[in-house]
């Protein structure tokens, strides 16, 4: 871990739960998975105890998925792609007509940063089951007047977080600008380059924030380095800059890898990715006894 995030995984001294969270099930986890809190069991390891782990793309119908009777023993993660990507947001908890989601083998994930007493920030990871109080405990009637337009173009601002996130990306190529990869002498080299890379870090993803992150990211880079329509149109959405989500796969994987889990989507881009990284994938299109991967 580099000089400027240490300290960012450990939590502070006074770092409580709020009276209201207590019957709602919910694990605070640090960067590396250990359990700082849970108001009922650690949910880091329900999830793993689960025979199946997918994270959901926000164009798979999860909760569907988790109901079957097949699906019994499968967890679903809602994670960081359907969170920012759903509009309306409210359909990760509730109905069209306002009646809770519940389903006790869905849950959802995040990373949250606040600042301690000496200023410092305090990054730490939040599992939540999709139980009776998941909407009980939150201002569901503010969280219903707000939205995501356009298909899910986000209105966070996260604009120099993507920008350093490209130089990252950019940086695994090579190359300062996207438009250069053209000029690149050989693409087979680097794609070798970056799949043994791949090869050589994914036991340090499991349980590992950052490790898992920095794996996604080279799937991503390799996803870019390819000659077809599905490399093509990734490029373009990189060089968008109005793009808000133009890591919402990368995210995906992430996920997936932190968890030790598959990744249920239907996009086409996410199962290269996946299978760049070895990953399970369930698509809408198969049965969904779960028994037969797709790579």
């Amino acid at each position: 871990m580099s000089n400027d995030l240490k300290g960012w995984d450990s939590p502070p001294s006074d770092f409580r739960l709020p009276a209201d969270l207590k019957k709602h099930a919910i694990t605070f986890l640090t960067l590396d998975g250990d359990e700082v809190l849970s108001t009922q069991e650690n949910l880091f390891e329900v999830v793993k105890r689960f025979a199946r782990r997918f994270v959901v793309d926000n164009n798979i119908s999860w909760l569907k998925l988790a109901k079957m009777p097949d699906n019994v023993n499968t967890a679903f993660v809602l994670g960081t792609t359907v969170d920012h990507e759903s509009s309306p947001p409210r359909f990760l908890l509730e109905d069209n007509c306002g009646k809770p989601k519940i389903c006790h083998n869905v849950f959802q994930f995040g990373m949250k940063t606040e600042e301690t007493p000496s200023g410092n920030p305090f990054r730490y990871l939040i599992i939540s089951r999709l139980d009776a109080h998941a909407t009980a405990i939150l201002d569901m009637n503010a969280l219903r007047k707000f939205d995501q337009p356009c298909g899910g173009n986000t209105k966070w601002n996260r604009t120099k977080s993507i920008a350093e996130e490209k130089e990252k990306v950019l940086a695994l190529l090579s190359v300062k600008r996207m438009e250069e990869l053209k000029h690149l002498l050989d693409l087979r080299a680097k794609d070798g380059e970056l799949r043994l890379c791949i090869e050589g870090k994914i036991p340090e993803c499991i349980n590992r924030f950052w490790g898992s992150d920095e794996v996604a990211r080279l799937a991503f880079a390799r996803l870019l380095l390819g000659q077809d329509h599905i490399s093509s149109e990734a490029r373009k959405e990189f060089g968008d800059r109005n793009y808000a989500n133009v890591f919402g796969d990368v995210h995906l994987i992430q996920n997936a890898l932190f968890f030790n889990a598959g990744v249920a989507s239907n996009d086409r881009a996410v199962k290269r990715m996946a299978r760049f990284c070895g990953l399970t994938v369930l698509t809408t299109n198969q049965r969904q006894s779960l028994l037969s991967p797709i790579h």
